[in-house]
């Protein structure tokens, strides 16, 4: 994976790919590229994957990149409508039951424990852990939009700032001889922030925000520590030939923490869409447990007896929503449909699920640039793809309805997401994006939550017992 904008300025220039290319390419947009160039803007770990596909494996795309654009004039016209995709969509047997779940994400359980969110985001791991009756005493943010998001939500938690490695440590010993012991840390830093992998620029002070991690972890002690990251992770090499992931578990051994790798699909856990994460999880020694991870509940099949429960779809999450096509709107402020550009419809009007408009037999039909997971559909009935920070793009990574013709909603997203509908969203359409596409989904985290509260916290300590350190 690239590490710094200085490499993929070069790279592209190698290549002799433009920005505006490596965007359509890419699906992330092309100011977000520039600013990432010029050092100005960090890319999510989801963004920085797509644009290092590209220019990391260009021969993969050589066609794509050299391909002349075809230039469209943009109109906005026509307003196609089939009443028979319309008519499909229609509640499945299993929308409402996961309507019901989502919405008990937001009932406060009451319990002893607490937890600190760092790298929080619009709070998707807070939601989930609070619904499983943690307490969140405390959080961390560096963009202010998102913070405004998650103290909307968690309106009782208090920030302790935004840039984690300028967080004071005498601030946050105050903070936690107020609070009391922390049970657990949790949060991922972008994969960039972990500091052992290839070439980097020096001055990248993302490069150390694993160690600021670790320097909060050893304040605050906490009995678990959970990070979580993209799967991608597990293949990054340090500067010393190994693996990264090696290198996180024993910085975390060496702060006195017993740690284990965990790769997992969020599918496995009844999130309607796959979604390949990595997380380490840390006990500390004292404590009368291994770390471990929940057991999937859900599978691709059932036995007899059901158990574990099938999938779940992206029906289940959406079918109950309002069928909307390119432009149209509805009651839900956050379900709105972008008005995509005639053309971009008619490549896409007859593209089959699970297909892409790359693929369309009449070359006339097909987009300029890009490969073939873009302008693709989704699948009514399989769990969705990835949701991302870019799925308002219609050009995007998988990003075009199973059945309309258009990009996915803000609403459609949260669902997949398993964000309630009552969760706050407020701000720009863009912070809003980001802050669900970057989010751990609050079902998962609630079930890791879950399981963490019955392995270890639940446990009775029998005083007679020793624990060898």
């Amino acid at each position: 994976m690239l590490v710094s904008g200085e490499e993929l300025r070069q790279r592209r220039s190698d290549l002799g790919i433009s920005q505006a290319r490596l965007s359509e390419l890419s699906g992330v947009d092309q100011h977000k590229i520039s600013a990432y160039e010029l050092g100005k803007l960090s890319l999510d770990s989801v963004s920085l994957g797509q644009v290092s596909e590209i220019v990391l494996n260009s021969s993969d795309y050589q066609q794509s990149i050299s391909r002349k654009k075809r230039y469209r004039s943009h109109s906005y016209k026509a307003n196609r409508r089939d009443a028979a995709r319309a008519a499909r969509v229609q509640p499945t047997a299993g929308n409402l039951d996961y309507r019901m779940e989502l919405g008990q994400l937001l009932k406060k359980v009451s319990g002893n424990l607490s937890a600190v969110s760092l790298f929080s985001g619009i709070g998707g791991l807070s939601l989930g852990f609070e619904a499983a009756g943690y307490k969140m005493a405390g959080f961390c943010e560096l963009s202010d939009e998102l913070a405004e998001i998650y103290t909307a939500n968690f309106p009782g938690t208090e920030r302790l700032g935004s840039d984690v490695s300028r967080l004071d440590p005498d601030k946050l010993r105050s903070f936690c001889e107020r609070m009391g012991p922390i049970d657990v840390i949790v949060g991922g830093p972008p994969c960039q922030g972990f500091s052992l992998s290839g070439k980097r620029s020096i001055e990248d002070p993302r490069n150390y925000l694993f160690q600021e991690y670790m320097k909060i972890v050893d304040i605050v002690r906490p009995r678990v520590v959970v990070v979580e990251n993209v799967r991608l992770l597990t293949s990054m090499k340090s500067k010393d030939g190994g693996f990264v992931r090696d290198h996180i578990i024993s910085d975390l051994e060496s702060h006195g923490y017993r740690a284990k790798l965990f790769e997992i699909d969020a599918a496995d856990y009844g999130v309607p869409q796959n979604r390949q994460r990595v997380f380490f999880i840390g006990v500390r020694r004292d404590q009368f447990a291994e770390p471990s991870f929940p057991e999937k509940d859900h599978s691709n099949s059932a036995d007899l007896f059901d158990v574990p429960r099938r999938y779940r779809m992206f029906a289940d999450a959406c079918s109950d929503l309002a069928y909307l096509e390119s432009g149209d709107v509805s009651n839900d402020p956050m379900h709105v449909a972008v008005q995509h550009p005639d053309h971009v419809v008619e490549w896409l009007w007859d593209v089959p699920e699970g297909s892409s408009a790359h693929e369309n037999e009449d070359p006339a039909l097909r987009p300029p640039s890009g490969y073939n997971t873009t302008y693709k559909r989704q699948i009514w009935l399989e769990p969705a793809a990835t949701v991302q920070t870019t799925f308002g793009m219609i050009s995007g990574c998988r990003n075009v309805h199973p059945i309309a013709t258009r990009s996915l909603t803000v609403r459609e997203a949260a669902r997949i997401q398993t964000f309630p509908d009552d969760f706050v969203l407020r701000g720009s359409l863009g912070t809003i994006r980001t802050g669900i596409g970057n989010a751990v989904p609050p079902l998962l985290a609630k079930k890791i939550a879950l399981h963490l509260r019955s392995s270890l916290f639940d446990f009775v300590k029998i005083p007679s017992l020793k624990v060898e350190l």
